[in-house]
């Protein structure tokens, strides 16, 4: 079983603020726009080695209290089998979920940081 990077999620109270930053400020640019609901959207960009993606997550209620690190996300081929590694080990924090772009489901680590596990659809 194999993990790559995928991304890491910030959360930002502006999208377009934030992604007019990245893109200036160090060359991102937009791979995908996702409306994960009417008021919960992400803004993934990609380095210019498109090595390394970010996500901008941007819903209701952030606020400057609630900015900063969203979660690492990791990208798998068989999330059922990464699903049962994780469950084993007992660090799951939500169960799989499946959106229009992935299946995808939460871990933590001992400290209480959240990695994101994601079986992307479309690859």
């Amino acid at each position: 079983m194999t993990f790559a990077t995928h991304h890491v999620c910030i959360k930002v109270t502006d999208i377009e603020r934030s992604r007019a930053f990245y893109e200036k400020a160090l060359g991102f640019t937009v791979e995908t726009v996702i409306h994960h609901t009417p008021s919960i959207t992400s803004c993934f960009m990609a380095a210019a080695d498109r090595a390394f993606q970010i996500q901008l997550l941007n819903f209701p209620g952030v606020t400057a209290d609630h900015l900063g690190y969203g979660h690492l996300g990791m990208k798998v081929e068989d999330i059922h089998e990464s699903y049962n590694y994780h469950q084993k080990m007992g660090v799951i924090s939500q169960d799989i979920v499946e959106q229009a772009h992935q299946f995808g489901y939460f871990i933590k680590d001992p400290d209480g940081y959240e990695t994101e596990l994601c079986q992307l659809k479309m690859q």
